[in-house]
């Protein structure tokens, strides 16, 4: 097999503007001026993706604190090419205070030297965070984020396509063989079955995880994509569009939402934060649950922090970002986070609270197994590499489920292609 492959324009893209923001560090310190005149500018991609509660919540900020007020930049922009856009403007010197991220871009930001160590913000806050949240967020020790909430893979599931399928709705499937034939019973109704894939390699990190592997390890830097559970996942993908339990398709994140949301979709596991956009078209009687087991495998969720990282590097101007930043931590922001997004509280003391979030799990008990998983961080490549390596996955996804390529097959060629982007960094 030839292994040699050619480095995409996005991974020279990432590359040259790490190169040029060491450029910039060298020679000047502080690319902002040092003031706090100006309104603090935070920038976030992912409107879709909860961007409504987050204009709220800084609006409320703004409203109280008026001598340092926020500017929300929100775009539509994926996690990915918002991370990329930020790094061009903060090597040409103009760019924002901060910057939304995810799981797939926060080790990106701090390999750029972009992401500015936030622990000393963490610890002024006094906010007590789940012990996984800090874990998730540390690296080499240091945390270089604020969290703003940390979102587990779930099950969903249509309640009324259960019971028309004979199921019981009280009773989710636990594992992947569950959930294969409970698929095939909604199948057999006319609507589609269920999707265990994603639109990345979230859900398939997962898989890999509960069978005792790693896609990427951070610290070996061993990659674990040929392993058991890769070719596990992908076996699963490919047996299920094979029989037609599973619907199959190529842009996932807008088909396999709205197959869901208008009811013509049974089961979907995606991450939690989506149940305010599945909910919001009120055509699905949604259910949820933990993610269901690889067989001979342990349960376990991945999750992906969403948060920000402070880019400016002008003490006052992050004093500024830091006190911003820092009322997404109340227990008043989480409770209202968590109430919209079914999401892992940071807080969690304010879990079983009757001020905070008591009723709200009270009203919704699915979310309480859901709240507690198992979970292990979603972990992104160093560097470019990972939008590279996110774009083979998918093609690779692609072709397991269309049935062009076997699942080993599949697993070894992405494994070899993805050691060359590494090598190539």
């Amino acid at each position: 097999m030839n292994r040699s492959v050619r480095i995409p324009a996005l991974a020279l893209l990432a590359s040259s503007t790490i190169a040029a923001l060491v450029l910039t560090s060298c020679a000047s310190p502080d690319s902002t001026a040092s003031t706090t005149d100006s309104p603090v500018i935070i920038v976030s991609g992912q409107s879709a993706q909860n961007g409504e509660l987050l204009q709220q919540l800084f609006d409320d900020y703004n409203a109280a604190n008026a001598a340092a007020p926020v500017t929300l930049q929100m775009s539509a922009d994926t996690d990915v090419d918002t991370a990329q856009k930020a790094l061009v403007s903060l090597a040409s010197g103009k760019g924002p205070d901060a910057v939304r991220v995810t799981n797939a871009t926060y080790q990106t930001m701090i390999d750029a030297g972009a992401a500015q160590p936030a622990d000393a913000c963490l610890t002024e806050s006094g906010a007590e965070l789940d012990r996984r949240v800090l874990d998730g967020i540390a690296v080499d020790g240091t945390s270089y984020q604020v969290p703003w909430y940390v979102t587990p893979n779930a099950l969903f599931y249509n309640d009324d396509l259960f019971v028309k399928a004979g199921l019981d709705p009280d009773k989710p499937p636990t594992t992947m063989s569950e959930f294969h034939e409970a698929a095939k019973a909604i199948a057999a109704t006319g609507a589609a079955g269920g999707t265990a894939y994603f639109g990345n390699d979230y859900n398939f990190q997962g898989y890999v995880a509960s069978l005792g592997g790693r896609v990427y390890d951070p610290q070996t830097k061993a990659l674990g994509i040929d392993s058991p559970g890769g070719t596990a996942a992908f076996d699963l993908f490919a047996t299920m569009a094979g029989d037609g339990s599973s619907p199959v398709y190529s842009n996932f994140f807008a088909e396999a939402n709205e197959a869901f949301a208008a009811g013509k979709l049974g089961m979907i596991i995606t991450s939690a934060s989506g149940y305010p956009a599945l909910k919001a078209s009120g055509k699905v009687s949604i259910r949820l649950a933990p993610v269901p087991t690889m067989d001979g495998g342990k349960q376990v969720a991945v999750s992906s922090t969403n948060g920000f990282v402070i880019t400016t590097k002008d003490p006052a101007r992050q004093r500024a970002v830091c006190d911003a930043l820092q009322t997404l931590l109340s227990p008043e922001a989480v409770t209202r986070t968590v109430a919209a997004t079914a999401t892992i509280p940071l807080l969690p003391s304010v879990a079983d609270d009757p001020a905070y979030l008591a009723d709200v799990y009270e009203k919704n008990p699915d979310w309480v197994a859901v709240r507690e998983q198992q979970t292990t961080p979603w972990v992104s490549l160093p560097g470019g590499a990972h939008a590279e390596y996110s774009k083979a996955y998918v093609d690779s996804q692609l072709r397991v489920l269309r049935r062009e390529t076997p699942a080993a097959e599949a697993v070894t060629s992405l494994q070899a292609a993805t050691a060359d982007l590494l090598a190539a960094q």
